[in-house]
């Protein structure tokens, strides 16, 4: 890591990783601050949309001795020595010498190998051709770089590690995709989700960076269909009855989550089984007897484009983040991502910043 980089600017990344974290994977449904929390960061005191009502939060104690094994523990897989426990109860100035340690955890080869292995595990992924997207992810964060480029970085998108140099090795994904965004078109990734009508690889990016399942959009009045709701705002009809009947509502109401579905997938069509671009669709249809390569109309019907949600159309892989995003930088998308699964320091934001 960058020799020059200030103190500031490495507590900077442990409490803006931190920060994302705390609060799990409560963000809202539009991929933005979670609930009960403001620009400012999360209310002090139980204090909940400005009323005063005491809670047992209110009798929380900073013990900065807890925190640095939690902090240990979650970032380097290992507990702090006794006497390093010891030092900081012992000290003057607790909080300047537990962040100091932050700092020095946040810089060892140990936190290196601790964000790959929770990347790996969170994207579902890894080990072999599979490893890249996962260390592109580790690298960023170890780097200290906007988290954003997950999304948007166009070159050096697919990374290797040197285990016994400890670094990271600069890569190209070599997938002759027209353009390269992050990891959206990851040639590890393309292939480890091949499948059906490019479904997984819709479902990988719906759950892991929007964090939630489909039904991922819902209209303000939902209406009667067969044995269910139709609860989407797309039109029922947008989605195609042939060779498969995505308006089907026989047992369940199809639409409610193809209607999402469908606009997203043809946006990953064209990565075949290895994660390779081609200029057609890779993917097939899972029709009986033989399977048969998909077509734009065994998704959608005829006037329907692709889109991340309705009313935010989207030409091409590299497009949706802006969409999703609402501002084209990736930070909601990258808020839903971290928070997933809780990156490994979840418990330490509250006693990092209390006085």
């Amino acid at each position: 890591m960058d020799s020059t980089r200030s103190k500031v600017t490495k507590s900077s990344l442990g409490l803006g990783l931190l920060a994302i974290i705390a609060a799990g994977c409560n963000a809202g449904s539009d991929g933005g601050l979670p609930t009960g929390t403001s620009e400012e960061g999360p209310k002090a005191g139980g204090q909940i949309s400005g009323t005063a009502q005491k809670t047992v939060l209110d009798e929380r104690v900073t013990s900065y001795g807890d925190a640095l094994r939690t902090a240990s523990l979650k970032l380097t897989d290992k507990l702090p020595t006794l006497q390093a426990v010891k030092s900081l109860a012992a000290s003057k100035n607790p909080g300047g010498d537990y962040n100091a340690a932050i700092d020095h955890m946040v810089e060892s080869n140990e936190f290196k190998r601790r964000m790959i292995r929770w990347a790996r595990d969170t994207f579902r992924q890894g080990g072999g051709d599979l490893d890249s997207a996962p260390l592109l992810f580790a690298r960023i964060v170890v780097e200290g770089r906007p988290l954003a480029e997950l999304f948007t970085a166009a070159s050096g998108n697919c990374p290797s590690y040197d285990d016994k140099a400890e670094k990271f090795v600069d890569g190209e994904c070599k997938n002759n995709a027209p353009v390269q965004a992050g990891v959206l078109t990851n040639p590890g990734t393309m292939k480890q989700f091949y499948s059906s009508m490019a479904f997984r690889r819709v479902r990988w990016v719906q759950e892991i960076f929007a964090c939630t399942k489909f039904p991922a959009e819902y209209a303000e009045n939902p209406v009667d269909k067969g044995a269910g709701q139709f609860t989407s705002p797309w039109a029922f009809d947008s989605v195609a009855t042939a060779p498969i009947n995505f308006q089907d509502t026989s047992a369940v109401i199809c639409a409610n989550c193809h209607t999402s579905i469908n606009h997203i997938a043809p946006l990953f069509a064209n990565f075949d089984k290895s994660g390779m671009w081609k200029d057609s669709i890779q993917v097939m249809t899972p029709t009986a007897p033989d399977p048969q390569t998909t077509k734009l109309s065994h998704w959608l019907k005829d006037g329907e484009a692709s889109a991340w949600r309705f009313g935010k159309p989207v030409k091409a892989v590299p497009d949706l983040v802006f969409q999703a995003d609402g501002h084209g930088n990736g930070h909601r998308w990258v808020s839903s991502c971290v928070n997933v699964h809780s990156l490994p320091h979840p418990a330490i934001q509250y006693v990092r910043s209390a006085p």
